[in-house]
């Protein structure tokens, strides 16, 4: 499959947008109640998104430039079909939009390794629907896509 790249501008600056996307207090609310664990935020160091105590994605940091760029190894298991796919690389960056316009995050988020099947378009789409609810998030401060509650 080609790489999968979404590009989008956001109304927050770049550290805001890192924050929102490195920080377990805020990830839940437009991550689909994930939560973000990074041991460090440095190359080398684990990761996982987790729903309770179940990781859901793991991987380790591959490039940490603080407020500028993210990338790391993204292994699902959130679904059967999305566990079978192999092991890929997500790198965020996050950049001044087009004519410097202040406080605005030109942010690409960038998928590589996936190959071409239907769970990996749906990973894709599923990315449309994250970075749409982040961008809602910093805007608004409501999420697009509600976390799902709590299971009883």
């Amino acid at each position: 499959m080609p790489t999968q790249t979404i590009q989008l501008v956001i109304e927050a600056t770049p550290d805001e947008v890192w924050r929102a996307v490195t920080d377990a207090a805020v990830t839940p609310a437009y991550y689909f109640g994930f939560t973000a664990r990074y041991d460090q935020l440095e190359p080398g160091a684990s990761y996982s998104y987790t729903v309770g105590d179940a990781p859901v994605i793991t991987g380790r940091l591959r490039e940490v430039v603080p407020g500028s760029k993210l990338s790391m190894t993204f292994a699902g298991t959130w679904a059967d079909d999305v566990a079978e796919l192999p092991e890929s690389v997500v790198t965020y960056e996050f950049g001044e939009s087009a004519m410097r316009v202040p406080g605005l995050t030109h942010l690409t988020l960038t998928h590589e390794g996936l190959p071409d099947t239907d769970a990996a378009r749906n990973v894709e789409r599923g990315w449309v629907l994250i970075l749409s609810s982040l961008k809602t998030l910093l805007e608004t401060g409501h999420a697009l896509v509600p976390a799902p509650a709590p299971a009883q």
